[in-house]
């Protein structure tokens, strides 16, 4: 049923608001409830039954007809029951009146029955109904509009409104529900932007045609758009029910904030005399803040001047592009002046140093992501793709890369990888290790220090690699490809050697040193364990790992030297791999291997074990066999004096003499030249004692005794006590010819050459170990370092030391020119058989094959001991065809070659 509202009984105020006339009049419009159409037929006393069940605190019972009747009452028809309501009111209802159905009750409710009411058409009738509001939409929306206009008035001239908000609030509201929001925003409309027209615009354009700075233009614009700012926030709230109720849904209006903005962005932004020099301004306040001429400079304004132009959407179609411009022209000069003006390492310094500078100085002035994303390119192209030639110059990587400057080599690979030109750094990297590599290799002045100098120098590359170039894949090809090239360089001072020999034999000599030495012969600046001083931009990397360490940080703690000499070895191993000539490192290896098995010289046995199964691993069981053989000959001779000493054992007496005899395979073991020397009687029975013993169990078997390579253990008897002296061979020989004669007497040079039949080299570097060095077992008259063979000899009647065993070194002669050039002859000779081999085995099985096919073949067969050059196995060709293996086909002009079986 519709809800409907009594007619108001208030009073009407004799002093009336027009604006609520409005009010009234709606509020005259309203109906009566229900319960008034029907108060008329109630009645106005209660009920005794009623006040009965109100006195009880209970709801009554329901009244029906017999209730009310009494029992024997007789029960209405059932055409009373129905409601009238077309009859005329009742005199005492002062509003709509209806009749009350027969048989109901004093309060309305009707008694249940089973007649069903009649149904129809129900009128109602409201009386004082009026059709037509007192004042007219218009005139209303006039005196509306008049307070508002004062009010749009005081705000632009910044005094106080005449009236009260809130009433100014109701008036637009009441005015919007008589359908004028339309006209009230065209009014409200037009009046902002005469306001915008002649106190903003006209103002500014006075300003800026009297010559004002572009700055001072900027900050008098973001004055005036502030103050518009704060208006149109007053007039917002003051047209916020228009606002909300009709701007915001429209869909041609816009609202009261869009329309300022539009406004404040067409007649002042757009303006052609006030645009440029606002853009200007702004980009002149960016250059300042960039060239930190913080006097001229001004943040704060230039961060609310981009806040304006975001609002007034004219950031991306305006500003963007000017500032984009600015920043390109500024970051080309800016890079011209630097690249011309500093070094490499300073230049880059500087790029990283702007680029950071750039992105913060985008986030605090709130700069779009696409403007930073085009800052970012720009900086890149005008800093290094414009710049690669600078970046990538040989000389200045060059100095970067002696002067260990990881830092800025850093900054250089990471300048260059952002356009995707680091690659380009690969010709000036491969430049410099080679340059510097060739120069370690070639510098025959310290050759010793060969070695030393190249693994120092691969740490260093190593570092560099992983540190500034960040592991590039391509680079890291570039070294080693680069290292391989320089070390296996033919040069035209390595006269018969073949390749570049000659880190083949340092590397051998440098294994043999740590070898022999342990970690004790690490050269300082290569060893981990102990302090020492690093170098100042690789020891600041901050990896915590000393200079030299690999990357995983070799496993060695300090003091721990086993684990560091593993490490070391490891790292000659990496040298090792870049050595196309690896035949010319096996027999050196070889030679120095044999000397520390036969003088017992090796500082650890598993060491020198690892290292025979790290070149196994390496280069094959063909690289290592003799090598694995001769550490079996040792072995083997272990057991075979051990069968000695227990036959001799079972005779009648021991000798007093003990001898300990290597029986080593003229194959696997170097060969050795045989010195003449007569030896003592005592040893010679006991040598050949251990001959027919050894010829009794293997037949057909010569020994060739080689008593260069031998040892022995001397017990001397001094007035001062006894003492036992390790000795060579050549040395105990000498010292025993003393024991024929009496104390005091001496023995002159030719008598001591003719005694032991030794030659003067070897003589004379034999008493010069036992008369001129530490400790002098003889005295040589006359005094002096120099052996002559005018001088004469006596035992040391004085000599004493503190140990009981001491070591007698012999004189170490080094190896001469002749004895260096014989073996690297005899490498070569061993590559010219290996390299024929090869190519008969290529001929057997193709066949017949051409002359560029055989060479490439055979060179992949023999690169790994040594691959010669295409003339060099012409050569080796020739010779095979001599000997009938193979021939020319006649009918190929000389370019196919044919097998013979």
């Amino acid at each position: 049923m519709p809800r409907s509202l009594q007619p108001s009984k208030r009073k009407a105020s004799s002093q009336r608001d027009p604006a609520l006339d409005d009010v009234s009049l709606a509020r005259d419009t309203r109906q009566s409830t229900l319960p008034d159409l029907f108060g008329a037929s109630r009645s106005t006393a209660a009920d005794p039954e009623q006040r009965k069940w109100r006195k009880l605190g209970s709801p009554p019972p329901p009244v029906t007809a017999e209730t009310r009747a009494g029992p024997g009452a007789r029960t209405p028809m059932a055409s009373q029951d129905v409601i009238d309501l077309t009859g005329s009111p009742a005199p005492s209802s002062p509003g709509v009146a209806c009749t009350a159905p027969r048989g109901a009750g004093t309060n309305g409710l009707r008694q249940p029955s089973t007649f069903q009411p009649r149904t129809g058409a129900k009128r109602l009738v409201i009386k004082n109904l009026r059709t037509t509001p007192r004042v007219s939409a218009a005139e209303y929306l006039d005196r509306v509009w008049a307070q508002l206009d004062e009010a749009l008035t005081a705000i632009f001239d910044g005094s106080k409104v005449p009236h009260s908000l809130e009433e100014l609030y109701r008036g637009v509201e009441n005015v919007c529900r008589q359908d004028g929001a339309a006209e009230l925003f065209v009014r409200m409309r037009a009046r902002c932007q005469r306001h915008v027209e002649h106190s903003i615009t006209a103002p500014l354009l006075e300003t800026a045609t009297a010559g004002r700075g572009n700055v001072d233009m900027l900050r008098r614009v973001h004055a005036a758009w502030m103050v518009w700012n704060a208006q149109l926030l007053t007039i917002r709230s003051v047209f916020f029910y228009m606002d909300r109720s009709y701007l915001l849904s429209s869909r041609t209006e816009p609202t009261i904030n869009e329309m300022g903005l539009a406004q404040f962005r067409v007649h002042v932004f757009s303006l052609k005399a006030l645009k440029q020099k606002l853009l200007q301004g702004m980009c002149d306040l960016l250059d300042h803040e960039r060239r930190e001429q913080r006097a001229l400079g001004d943040t704060s304004l230039l961060r609310s001047s981009t806040d304006m132009v975001h609002d007034l959407l004219v950031y991306s179609s305006s500003f963007e592009p000017a500032l984009l411009r600015a920043s390109e022209a500024y970051y080309d000069a800016w890079a011209a002046e630097k690249s011309a003006d500093l070094d490499l390492a300073g230049y880059v310094g500087q790029c990283d140093r702007l680029m950071r500078d750039e992105m913060a100085r985008a986030e605090l002035l709130n700069l779009d992501a696409s403007t930073r994303r085009d800052m970012t390119l720009m900086l890149q192209d005008s800093l290094v793709r414009k710049r690669a030639a600078v970046l990538t110059q040989a000389d200045e990587l060059a100095k970067l890369l002696d002067a260990d400057a990881v830092a800025a080599l850093e900054q250089v690979y990471s300048l260059l990888r952002r356009v995707r030109l680091h690659s380009k750094l690969r010709a000036p990297w491969e430049t410099f290790i080679r340059l510097r590599g060739s120069d370690i290799v070639g510098d025959e002045r310290r050759e010793g220090e060969m070695v030393v100098r190249l693994l120092e120098f691969k740490t260093k590359l190593d570092i560099v690699w992983r540190t500034s170039f960040h592991k590039h894949e391509e680079l890291g090809h570039a070294l080693r490809e680069s290292f391989a090239s320089f070390i296996n360089e033919r040069r035209k001072g390595s006269k018969g050697h073949a390749n570049n020999s000659k880190p083949g034999e340092m590397i051998a000599k440098h294994v043999d040193l740590l070898l022999r030495g342990g970690a004790k012969a690490i050269p300082a600046v290569l060893s981990s364990i102990g302090d020492r001083r690093l170098p100042s931009a690789l020891s600041s990397i901050g990896d915590g790992r000393a200079f030299g360490a690999d990357e995983d940080g070799g496993g060695a703690a300090a003091g721990d030297e086993d684990a560091e000499l593993s490490r070391q070895l490891d790292q000659v191993l990496d040298l090792f791999r870049f050595i196309e000539g690896k035949d010319v490192f096996e027999a050196f290896y070889k030679k120095d291997l044999a000397r520390r098995l036969l003088m017992a010289r090796s500082a650890s046995a598993d060491a020198e074990r690892t290292m025979l199964a790290r070149l196994k691993n390496e280069c094959g069981a063909g690289f290592t066999h003799n090598l694995e053989q001769m550490f079996k000959d040792v072995d083997l001779a272990r057991d075979e004096m051990a069968s000695y000493k227990a036959m001799r054992a079972e005779r009648a007496g021991s000798d007093a003499l003990d001898l300990n005899v290597n029986v080593l395979s003229a194959a696997a073991w170097p060969t050795y030249p045989d010195v003449p020397v007569n030896v003592p009687q005592e040893i010679g029975r006991v040598v050949d004692d251990y001959d027919r013993h050894y010829k009794s169990k293997h037949t057909g078997r010569r020994l060739t005794w080689k008593h260069a390579l031998a040892h022995c253990v001397v017990r001397a008897s001094f007035p001062k006590g006894r003492r036992e002296l390790v000795v060579s061979s050549f040395q105990a020989i000498v010292m025993l010819l003393f024991n024929g004669i009496a104390d005091g007497a001496s023995l002159s040079y030719e008598e001591i050459r003719s005694a032991t039949g030794l030659s003067d080299v070897e003589l004379r570097r034999t008493l010069q170990s036992l008369a001129c060095a530490k400790y002098r077992v003889l005295i040589k008259e006359p005094r002096g370092r120099e052996v002559e063979a005018s001088d004469t000899f006596q035992v040391n009647l004085g000599f004493s030391d503190a140990k009981y065993r001491i070591k007698v070194n012999q004189i170490q002669l080094k190896e001469t020119r002749e004895e260096n050039a014989a073996t690297h002859e005899d490498v070569q000779r061993d590559r010219q058989y290996e390299t024929q081999a090869a190519i008969v085995r290529i001929m057997k099985s193709r066949k017949t094959i051409t002359y560029s096919e055989l060479q490439a073949e055979t060179i992949a067969a023999t690169r790994k001991r040594g691959a010669m050059k295409g003339s060099e196995i012409k050569v080796q060709i020739d010779k095979l065809i001599e000997k009938d293996y193979m021939e020319r086909d006649p009918d190929a002009d000389g370019t196919v070659y044919r097998y013979l079986a």
